[in-house]
């Protein structure tokens, strides 16, 4: 094939090239390069402004710098299969995900009205599980490859500054900003809180009880339901299907139901999650940090390890995990375009469990829900837009509002994991940028920049504090201790089964180490169902701001063109 003509096409009278194709080789494409003309429908060109790939004509030269991981592109390479990324992306319609979104809760909120039956809920839960399990089967392998493909194709390139301490320092800084907005919330909360219920002892000191879950014999939960009635009816262990036990004879006082952990026991943990002991275990569990750490000097190793003297298109392990995450990749965007339904049925079906549980613990922690979602929000739409404006000089809420099927999806499944295909999807859709810095960045930071934790932990604490009527104890050096155990917080958390509400308790126990916890935090397991949902989404907007931000530091490719646009 005759190399690529520069210049500027005025007309071409024969075809000069078959189709584009994936490239085999490594993918990126230089900020100097500009896309094709426009393709007229007579020789004579007059349109001379860049337009989308899809749009150009048979007799436009081959576009080298439009392939599945544009910023890596160094040169075309042997094209492999028929695979082409924009064929096979799943292109999300906001419209379609809200109206879906929408239509669930419409669904949700007549069923309440009536005393369904426990088949028909569980009917109705099964599509969107389905969809979330389906993701979360594919999104391991998914990461695993992409990931390992990423970081070798970087090293071939030499384009190792994308990992340096700047990205470091843009994750890192969205989690100081959370934290500290987490603090000034808390604070509020703390003067302005008047416990609706009176404080009793038991409240006041440790409670003797624990909360527990019953799997029955059928694989289900033991639940409650609206009549009052129990029945082995429930998918997992949520709000209905949590018991709790009062041990008078204190004969489980060392079996609590949620294990407390010491802040040093909670380090401990998520340093052993950075050198996994078993890679195949970690992939079971669906230990996403362990997963990365495997993957990065994996990607070294596979670009090193190849003679450069035999040609780039001859390193045949990289070919093979190019090719498992193009092959990921056309299943789970198969996945992807059920969205809308799923969304629906997730919705519907978290409302119709609602309804089962007792709107008492709803009341009485009203004022906690209302003031998380307050700090949430101005986080979501005044800080981190303006944090993104002064970094891009952008308008963020061009760019946020292209996102808005992520957070939805995000909200309704409640995993951030289970979400980070659709985010790269919609990240990449933004046209501002590239699949292959998408997918870095956003497998990058899913487990280490979590924004949310700085919001939960301090003002569940003070919560906590408030109901047991120990907030009197929550002075200048316990605030402190909070701020920076509740940093800790959004890197990750310890890898134990309800890792959230463990960490909680830890924060209690660091903060306030003399006084038991309290017997409030059994409201707070209750209704962690909703704020996990709104964390979850929280999470998943800090990364995307923050792929954005490098996007544009690192002159990716989509974005320097759609700033000349």
């Amino acid at each position: 094939m005759d190399p690529p003509r520069k210049g500027i096409y005025l007309y071409e009278p024969e075809p000069t090239c078959k189709p584009a194709m994936l490239s085999s080789g490594v993918s990126s494409t230089s900020s100097q390069e500009r896309r094709p003309a426009h393709f007229e429908s007579v020789n004579a060109r007059t349109n001379f402004r860049s337009t989308p790939v899809e749009t150009l004509g048979p007799h436009t030269p081959p576009v080298y710098s439009l392939q599945d991981d544009p910023i890596l592109e160094g040169q075309p390479a042997a094209p492999h299969g028929n695979y082409d990324s924009r064929e096979t992306a799943t292109y999300f319609n906001s419209m379609t995900v809200v109206i879906g979104a929408c239509l669930g809760i419409g669904l949700g909120l007549i069923l309440t009205k009536f005393n369904i039956p426990p088949d028909l809920a569980l009917w109705l839960e099964l599509p969107g599980n389905l969809f979330v399990r389906a993701l979360r089967c594919l999104v391991v392998p998914l990461v695993f490859s992409t990931m390992t493909v990423s970081i070798a194709e970087i090293v071939v390139l030499n384009k190792t500054s994308i990992l340096t301490w700047r990205t470091a320092a843009v994750l890192f800084s969205t989690s100081i900003l959370a934290t500290m907005q987490g603090m000034v919330v808390a604070l509020i909360y703390n003067s302005v809180f008047n416990a609706n219920w009176p404080v009793s002892q038991s409240n006041a000191t440790s409670t003797n009880g624990i909360v527990l879950g019953l799997r029955c014999a059928n694989g289900q939960f033991l639940e409650t339901l609206a009549n009052g009635t129990l029945a082995c009816l429930s998918p997992s262990a949520n709000a209905s299907a949590l018991f709790t036990v009062q041990d008078v004879n204190n004969v489980l006082s060392t079996n609590a139901a949620f294990q407390q952990l010491t802040l040093t026991q909670q380090v401990i943990g998520i340093i052993n999650l950075v050198v996994p002991d078993n890679i195949f275990a970690a992939m079971a569990s669906g230990s996403l940090l362990s997963i990365l750490t495997f993957a990065l000097p994996l990607g070294v190793a596979v670009a090193k390890s190849h003679n450069e003297a035999l040609g780039p298109g001859t390193n045949y392990l990289l070919n093979i995990l190019r090719q498992s995450r193009n092959t990921l990749l056309l299943m789970i965007n198969a996945v992807l375009k059920l969205t809308p339904f799923a969304v629906f049925f997730l919705l519907s079906s978290s409302i119709v469990t609602y309804s089962t549980t007792s709107t008492n613990i709803m009341a009485q922690g009203g004022y906690l829900i209302l003031f998380f979602i307050a700090g949430v929000m101005v986080h979501v739409l005044i800080v981190m837009p303006l944090y993104l404006f002064l970094f891009t000089r952008i308008n963020p809420y061009n760019y946020l509002r292209q996102l808005v099927p992520a957070y939805v999806f995000a909200f309704g499944c409640s995993s951030s994991m289970a979400t980070l295909p659709v985010a790269v999807t919609v990240v990449h859709q933004t046209r501002q940028v590239s699949r292959q810095l998408a997918q870095l960045m956003m497998c990058l930071g899913t487990p280490v920049n979590l924004n949310s934790p700085g919001f939960y932990y301090p003002l569940l604490t003070v919560f906590m504090a408030n109901v047991g009527g120990v907030g009197s104890h929550l002075g200048v050096p316990e605030l402190v201790v909070l701020f920076f155990v509740s940093l800790l917080g959004c890197v990750g958390t310890a890898p134990v089964p309800n890792s959230g509400l463990i960490m909680l308790m830890t924060v209690w126990k660091t903060v306030l180490p003399n006084i038991p916890l309290p017997g409030a935090f059994i409201y707070i397991v209750a209704i962690d169902f909703l704020l996990d949902r709104i964390c979850t989404s929280t999470n998943v907007n800090g990364n995307m701001v923050v792929t954005r931000i490098l996007a544009d530091y690192f002159d990716d490719s989509w974005g320097s063109e759609s700033g000349q646009a």
